[in-house]
């Protein structure tokens, strides 16, 4: 990985090839290519619009949809909690996708997935979409809070916002970035949206559109692509 600004848990190091480190006030975290952000010092990992369930709710309403995507969902976070030894995960809102969401394959899958992270201590900070989905069940082990959720020097959200003394760590956009090619081509990738005390991240769920971030002079924006994280000029 490129030289950081700062010198984390060296584990951390060597499980995070292709992130970018990112000094925020108070908290020095990694942009993980996993669309995640990873807090060194607390053991703390974030991931955002998670959105499981999705393809069940969309069959369920007579739309043809992929399947296993919950499964690939929940493979992806547990390489990831492995990977980093994680102590904390902080769900930043949108867990479920809907109400039809807690189907007995879903709830199955969960709790297979839970079991195998038992000690690992998990908090979801509610979404519009856990709003209408209604939080998961209580034998899940997940904490559920309102938004925002107090970390010290961070602020976990599911909306963007800015808040005093924090850097406000979100999802709910689904931030994507379009590369140009030659002509008309273009690449769109997810990425990370970065502006004054605010990071809002991709969306995590392997079944979940996305929306393009503006360009403007005070935000960063990191793409993330052939599993590696970068950051974009500003204005560009």
């Amino acid at each position: 990985m490129p030289p950081s600004a700062f010198d984390p848990d060296p584990s951390a190091v060597c499980v995070s090839v292709g992130a970018h480190a990112l000094p925020l006030p108070g908290a020095d975290v990694l942009l993980l290519p996993d669309r995640a952000v990873w807090w060194p010092e607390r053991h703390t990992l974030f991931v955002a619009d998670v959105h499981l369930g999705k393809a069940a709710v969309f069959r369920a309403r007579g739309l043809p949809v992929p399947e296993a995507t919950t499964g690939d969902t929940l493979a992806r976070l547990t390489d990831l909690l492995h990977r980093h030894a994680t102590r904390q995960l902080v769900l930043l809102g949108d867990f479920l996708h809907a109400r039809e969401a807690h189907h007995p394959v879903v709830l199955q899958a969960l709790q297979g997935w839970r079991a195998q992270h038992a000690g690992v201590a998990m908090t979801l900070v509610r979404g519009n979409h856990d709003s209408h989905a209604g939080d998961p069940p209580p034998w899940l082990g997940i904490d559920v809070v309102d938004e925002p959720l107090p970390l010290g020097p961070l602020a976990a959200c599911h909306h963007p916002k800015t808040l005093p003394n924090a850097t406000v760590l979100a999802g709910h956009w689904h931030p994507t970035v379009t590369l140009p090619g030659r002509g008309r081509d273009g690449l769109r990738l997810p990425c990370f949206h970065h502006a004054p005390g605010l990071l809002v991240l991709p969306a995590f769920g392997a079944f979940t559109g996305g929306h393009a971030t503006a360009a403007v002079h005070d935000v960063t924006r990191y793409a993330v692509g052939a599993g590696r994280v970068w950051a974009l000029p500003r204005g560009a």
